[in-house]
């Protein structure tokens, strides 16, 4: 009876170590055809929790870039719209020198006065300049043109937007406007060719009209070059972001992603492991039947 029981208990080791030995072999099988050495968290429980950790940090990360995108893409638009301001604002600015010249005649100026009030109306459509379905001079009142006009012609140009910043987060520890006020950018430029083509239909005072425009040009570029700035560090922060991102990736990697070389060397080693205990098993279970037996 106590030969029986022992070999009950033998038999029963011999089938445990092959079911590990098949289990082990089993796992690195897996790990090759899903190309990822952690399947479940049991098979690594505090690599799971970093990777977690750094899928979370690649998350967002992903998000910061699409912050960083839409940033820049709003402010490309904002360029844009002041580089064609200051075109006009030059354009006006010729017509001041050219009407202040005591030889043009005052129908010559009259027709002047008329090209003036075109580029008003043209400044007017630049600064209610829309992108994406925001007016992008109106502060944080996006959802409403940033300058409204009174007569025809135009005799007043009234601001209805707030001073409000657009905030875009670009890190965990940045965030930077995108916009530019119509205030910020136009300052007076819109007064300044109202008052220049009464001049102009007028005849009189035609040479202040040149020293305000300069003023209003050199607040068009001032602007850009607050848009540029933030443009510039917009595009810092994707660079970094990118970089961590892929830092991030590697450190995923090196928990789940697995080594098939060495995964290889595991599946073979595992094989033969088994290979050699059925073996081994199988001719130890023969002799144990031949000895009980005789």
């Amino acid at each position: 009876m106590a030969i029986r029981v022992s070999e009950q208990s033998r038999l029963s080791d011999h089938v445990s170590f092959l079911q590990n030995a098949e289990q082990a072999l089993n796992k690195v099988q897996q790990q090759l055809s899903t190309g990822r050495q952690v399947n479940v968290p049991s098979d690594d429980p505090q690599g799971t929790s970093r990777s977690m950790g750094y899928r979370r940090d690649m998350a967002f990360e992903t998000q910061m870039r699409r912050n960083i995108d839409g940033g820049v893409a709003f402010m490309n638009a904002t360029d844009s719209a002041l580089s064609s301001a200051s075109d006009v604002i030059q354009r006006a600015r010729e017509l001041a020198v050219e009407g202040a010249n005591s030889t043009n005649s005052q129908s010559g100026r009259n027709a002047m006065a008329i090209e003036v009030d075109q580029l008003l109306q043209q400044m007017v459509q630049i600064a209610n300049t829309s992108f994406a379905g925001a007016y992008i001079f109106s502060g944080q009142k996006t959802d409403q043109p940033a300058y409204t006009t009174t007569g025809v012609p135009i005799t007043a140009v009234t601001y209805q937007g707030d001073s409000g910043q657009r905030i875009r987060q670009i890190s965990q520890q940045s965030s930077i406007p995108i916009n530019i006020t119509g205030p910020q950018a136009f300052s007076n430029v819109f007064q300044d060719l109202i008052t220049l083509r009464d001049n102009l239909t007028s005849g009189t005072n035609i040479n202040a009209s040149i020293g305000s425009l300069d003023k209003d040009i050199d607040g068009v570029l001032a602007a850009r070059a607050q848009i540029g700035a933030q443009t510039n560090a917009f595009t810092d922060a994707s660079r970094r972001s990118e970089q961590r991102d892929t830092d991030l990736q590697q450190l995923r990697a090196s928990i789940e992603d697995v080594d098939v070389s060495q995964a290889i060397v595991d599946l073979t080693a595992r094989q033969n492991q088994l290979q050699a205990a059925m073996g081994a098993i199988g001719h130890s279970v023969d002799l144990t039947l031949l000895n009980f037996i005789r």
